[in-house]
């Protein structure tokens, strides 16, 4: 900083030299050029007054400063510097056919235009030597002053706090520096207590820029949050679960899974999935290392620390929501080019994890106890007391939209002969798949309801006319007829069903009355040989 000071001085007092000599330079051109003009002029009127011309250049000629005086050829008006010969030529037109030229000596004059010259560059030699060292004397101490802050700031930078400015200073220089240090002690006591409170939240090694990475940590903090609060007004944990899909996608991760584990029914299920997973977690979630010690595995710590990873990829596997009813398992499979970009984000997306993993598990526990009271536990289907709830909604709704509904029942033929012969956990096992069957037969929009026993009933939205109701039942029938029913002996049977069916509002004005209706239907199947469809 002092040299690049000096050397601006130094520049500056070498211009404004070179300016004034240009200046007194032409000061004496200007004052030299109007004398040789005017003894010019007086020699020409004398000469044009004179009788004897010869004479009197002769005369002249030999006064000082003139060293020659002659009359030339031509018209003439020139003023020539000749600083070989320290001479100035004056050439003026005397009359229509000559000029008189006339040499002046000069010598006087370019040795005192040589001695002013020479006089300002000292002059401004020595003021510069002057000013260089005032400026060394007074200015070093603020100029150190901003090395060392330099060197300070570039410590700070790399999350260093602890380098002070200590010179021995006086004045306002002395307080300015004891600011400046107070300065960064508070710097350093509000960034440390920041970055304890961030890095509690976020598990994150320190980087080699860790102001910038406070930055961006606090950014993601703000997310976090904003995250937070929205999943809480969410209905449902498969909300919350398609919101952190979309953040790691955001967060750049190609390849990864997510597994949802419901520790009641025992049963794993891929919720998303970019990628092969790499493991059998849903045959046998047990196998899962995760799951099972209910903490992070990672491949770049430990290789095949997890067995179930049959693929040569690095993975890590991160469980949440891991005390309750529900586990979730985010495994990431990558590169080694994406460990970097992986690593980097990682942090967030546990911090992302931790956040929901409190919310998931009310929102799941919630819709489990609501479930319970609207589901048959056996077959998963809806039951009587959400049939009770939903039946005047649909009503209402087909009436609105001038639309109509199918009511089918269905019972399965000679079931009490499987409870009798093979056991009612046989015969659970048939209702099971039963129900299975069902869902697999009819339409999302289409419900699904087991009014108890072997007895069935579906409610087929958006039917157009009674032929389109009977190729919904027949396409159960033929699906249940088809099926092989394997029992926990190990035995194997086939099973058909009896389907009455009835159509709203063609048949009935209201919902229990096209249930009845349907039971009617269903009784004529049975009593004309079951194993087939009768619609009302």
């Amino acid at each position: 900083m002092k040299k690049k000071i000096l050397i601006i001085i130094a520049f500056i007092m070498i211009i404004s030299t070179i300016i004034r000599t240009f200046i007194v330079g032409a000061s004496f051109l200007n004052y030299s050029n109007s004398l040789i003009k005017n003894q010019t002029n007086l020699i020409v009127d004398i000469l044009r007054e004179v009788i004897d011309k010869d004479k009197f250049l002769h005369i002249i000629q030999n006064s000082h400063p003139i060293k020659k005086i002659e009359f030339i050829k031509g018209r003439k008006n020139e003023l020539i510097y000749s600083f070989k010969d320290k001479t100035i030529i004056s050439i003026v037109p005397f009359n229509e056919l000559e000029s008189l030229k006339i040499v002046f000596s000069a010598k006087n004059y370019f040795d005192k235009l040589l001695m002013a010259i020479a006089q300002l560059i000292l002059i401004a030699l020595i003021s510069l030597i002057i000013i260089i060292l005032l400026v060394n004397h007074f200015l070093k101490p603020y100029l150190e002053i901003l090395e060392k802050i330099e060197e300070s700031t570039n410590n700070i930078l790399k999350g260093n706090f602890n380098n002070k400015i200590e010179l021995k200073l006086k004045g306002e220089a002395k307080d300015f520096v004891n600011s400046y240090n107070y300065f960064l002690q508070k710097l350093k006591e509000s960034f440390g207590v920041i970055e304890e409170k961030y890095t509690a939240l976020i598990e994150k090694e320190k980087s080699n820029d860790p102001l910038n990475d406070a930055k961006e940590t606090i950014e993601q903090l703000a997310n976090i949050f904003k995250f937070k609060r929205i999943i809480e007004e969410d209905n449902s944990y498969e909300t919350i679960l398609e919101r952190l899909i979309d953040v790691i996608k955001e967060f750049g991760i190609k390849h990864f899974a997510i597994i949802g584990i419901e520790n009641n029914e025992k049963i794993a299920k891929l919720i998303h999935s970019e990628s092969d997973i790499c493991c059998n977690v849903l045959e046998n979630y047990k196998n899962c290392r995760a799951y099972r010690l209910k903490k992070e595995i990672n491949s770049l710590k430990m290789k095949k620390e997890c067995l179930s990873h049959y693929c040569d990829t690095n993975h890590i596997c991160l469980p949440f929501s891991s005390t309750g009813n529900f586990t979730g398992i985010l495994k990431i499979i990558f590169t080694d080019e994406e460990k970097e970009h992986v690593l980097k984000v990682l942090p967030y997306i546990k911090a992302y994890l931790n956040e929901i993993s409190t919310i998931i598990e009310s929102k799941y526990t919630l819709e489990l106890l609501h479930n319970q009271n609207i589901k048959d536990p056996l077959t998963r289907l809806y039951n009587r007391r959400y049939l009770d709830n939903i039946l005047p909604t649909l009503i209402e709704g087909a009436k609105r939209r001038n639309g109509k509904l199918g009511f089918i029942m269905l019972d399965m033929d000679h079931f009490k002969q499987v409870n009798d012969t093979y056991g009612h956990d046989a015969g659970d096992r048939v209702l099971e798949k039963l129900a299975e069957i069902i869902v697999n037969s009819i339409r999302k929009s289409d419900i699904a309801v087991r009014l108890g026993g072997e007895e069935f009933l579906i409610i087929a939205t958006n039917v157009k006319d009674k032929e389109d109701l009977r190729k919904i039942a027949e396409k159960i029938r033929l699906s249940v007829k088809a099926q092989q029913f394997y029992l926990s002996s190990g035995l194997v049977i086939n099973k058909t069903i009896s389907i009455g069916a009835a159509m709203f509002p063609d048949d009935c004005e209201d919902g229990n009355e096209c249930i009845k209706l349907a039971d009617k239907a269903l009784y004529e199947a049975k009593n004309s040989g079951r194993d087939r469809v009768v619609i009302y």
